[in-house]
């Protein structure tokens, strides 16, 4: 994704979010309606809305408009490491939103993913000098 980032048209990213949440939906809409011929429906409460609305907006668009952004910045080489993130922040916000316990493996995993990260941009950097 990040490789593929620097071959997009010159579009504004307003356009490519449309692209790319056409294609999710058209993707995923086959699902839905086998979802609903089969009476498995599950109709979320006020809170469940709370967090397809935060998923809709903060972990899909948001986050995607500064990852392009960032990609156009740094790079995808550097800008693909931070992908690493996105289980650290999957497990933050399940603390944070759902109420799960925070466990020792999940701080091991976050040590281990931010000192990855570290590592690559440290000796990245070292090497350029």
């Amino acid at each position: 994704y990040s490789v593929g980032l620097r071959l997009k048209p010159a579009i504004r990213w307003q356009s490519l979010m449309l692209a790319l949440s056409i294609a999710a939906l058209v993707t995923s809409l086959p699902f839905f309606l086998w979802e609903v011929a089969a009476g498995k429906v599950i109709v979320p409460d006020a809170r469940g809305w709370a967090i397809a609305f935060y998923t809709a907006i903060g972990a899909s668009v948001v986050s995607q408009i500064f990852y392009i952004r960032g990609n156009e910045l740094i790079g995808a080489n550097r800008a693909g490491l931070f992908i690493n993130l996105v289980p650290i922040f999957g497990t933050l916000l399940s603390v944070l939103i759902v109420g799960e316990t925070f466990q020792l493996y999940q701080g091991l995993a976050l040590v281990l993913v931010l000192g990855g990260i570290s590592l690559a941009e440290y000796s990245g950097r070292k090497m350029a000098i």
